[in-house]
């Protein structure tokens, strides 16, 4: 019995740190909109993800587990949600994006602005 606890335990300490990569696509047939993007981090690395609206993709930032960005986020209070938001730069353009911490903050589709996004897990990653 303490075998199995200490495995569920180290089970669950072990995926607190994964990723998971989803596919999300808009519901609105006229639409089209796709798109895939990675939530979390890993082991070794921390990830923010987004979407740049300059690219037009999803972006993300990565740096190593424990460390601070190499470019501190600046956070804002999100009046919407009620809870401190981080805005990062994308590594292409340089332009901002609101980190996307749990996949059901996306929502709202970036090409038609509708709340028909829906996101199918593809992978987790450590």
């Amino acid at each position: 019995m303490r075998l199995l606890c200490f495995s569920l335990l180290i089970l669950m300490l072990r995926s607190a740190s994964a990723g998971t990569g989803y596919d999300v696509r808009c519901e609105d047939a006229k639409c089209g909109f796709t798109t895939s993007i990675g939530i979390g981090g890993g082991r070794m690395f921390e990830e923010a993800s987004g979407y740049c609206t300059k690219c037009a993709k999803s972006v993300s930032v990565t740096w190593p587990r424990g460390e601070k960005p190499k470019a501190a986020p600046v956070r804002f209070w999100d009046a919407i949600t009620g809870r401190v938001r981080e805005i990062f730069r994308c590594k292409a353009c340089q332009e901002p994006f609101v980190r996307i911490a749990q996949i059901e903050e996306l929502k709202h589709c970036p090409k038609c602005g509708k709340t028909s996004l829906k996101a199918r897990r593809t992978v987790m990653y450590d």
